[in-house]
C-alpha cells in the first residue's frame, strides 16, 4: 500500500493530480490511499503517519508548500517530496528539505507517470532496507542502518535504534537470520549488534553509543576479525 498526500490551494488541480497520479501507478500496483489536502495548515494538523510520497503546491496562501516541507523534514526524513510549482525560482532553496522533483504547471501527464514511478521504484529499494515489528498495538517500518543493538529478555526482543526504543515477540535467531547480510553480528546470546554503529572493543564489551554490551569469550576472537 502506498500512501500519498496531494496538498494544493486550487482544489480542481488537487483533484486533477490525485486523478493523475491514479492513473500513473495503474501498471505497478492498485494499492493506493491518496490524501488531499487545499491548505498546508490543514496537512500539519492532520498528523499524517508513514507517507510515502507528498505532492506539495509551492505558492500557497498562509503556509507555503516549502514552509510545510519544513515542518515535515523536522520529524520525517523518510518520505519523499514532489514539488508542484509555475515558478522555478525555488528549486535551489528545494535542496534544504531533500525535494524529489519539481514539476512545473501545468503537469503534463507523461511527466507526472515518469517521475512519481522513478520515485516508486527509488521508494522500493529503500523498502528493501527496512524492517516490519509490531507489537500489540502498533506496526513499525524501522530502517536497518539507524539500528544500533537488539537484546532479547524473557522472550521479548528490544530494538534499540538512533531514534527509539522498539518492543516486540520474536525470537534473537529469526532476526539475527534476517539482518545477517547487513553485518550484524551475534555477540552474545543475549545480544545482536549493528557492527557499524561500535565505538570500541574491550576485553568482555563493545560500547556503543556510550552503552557497553557484552561479549562472550567465545565470539570476541571473530568479532574483532570482522
Amino acid at each position: 500500500m502506498y500512501r500519498i498526500v496531494v496538498c494544493d490551494d486550487n482544489d480542481i488541480q488537487a483533484k486533477k493530480l490525485c486523478e493523475d497520479i491514479r492513473k500513473s501507478l495503474e501498471e505497478v500496483t492498485n494499492q493506493v490511499e491518496i490524501f488531499k489536502f487545499n491548505s498546508g495548515e490543514d496537512l500539519l494538523e492532520a498528523e499524517l503517519m508513514d507517507i510515502d510520497i507528498f505532492f506539495l503546491d509551492i505558492q500557497m496562501d498562509k503556509i507555503t508548500g516549502m514552509d510545510v516541507a519544513k515542518e515535515i523534514r523536522k520529524d520525517n526524513d523518510k518520505s519523499e517530496i514532489i514539488f508542484v510549482t509555475a515558478l522555478t525560482e525555488y528549486v535551489r532553496e528545494g535542496y534544504k528539505v531533500r525535494a524529489y522533483r519539481y514539476l512545473l504547471k501545468p503537469i503534463k501527464f507523461e511527466e507526472l507517470k515518469e517521475n512519481i514511478l522513478s520515485c516508486i521504484e527509488d521508494i522500493i529499494k529503500r523498502h528493501k532496507n527496512f524492517m516490519i515489528i509490531e507489537n500489540k498495538e502498533k506496526t513499525y517500518k524501522i530502517i536497518i542502518g539507524s539500528i544500533k543493538y537488539i537484546e532479547v529478555r524473557k522472550k521479548e526482543l528490544t530494538l534499540h535504534t538512533t531514534e527509539d526504543s522498539y518492543k516486540t515477540k520474536n525470537s534473537l535467531e529469526n532476526i539475527e537470520l534476517e539482518l545477517k547480510k547487513y553485518n550484524f553480528f551475534r555477540c552474545h546470546k543475549g545480544y545482536l549488534i549493528n557492527m557499524e554503529h561500535i565505538d570500541c572493543i574491550s576485553k568482555k564489551f563493545v560500547t556503543i553509543d556510550g552503552e557497553e554490551i557484552p561479549v562472550s569469550r567465545h565470539r570476541m576472537a571473530t568479532l574483532k576479525k570482522n
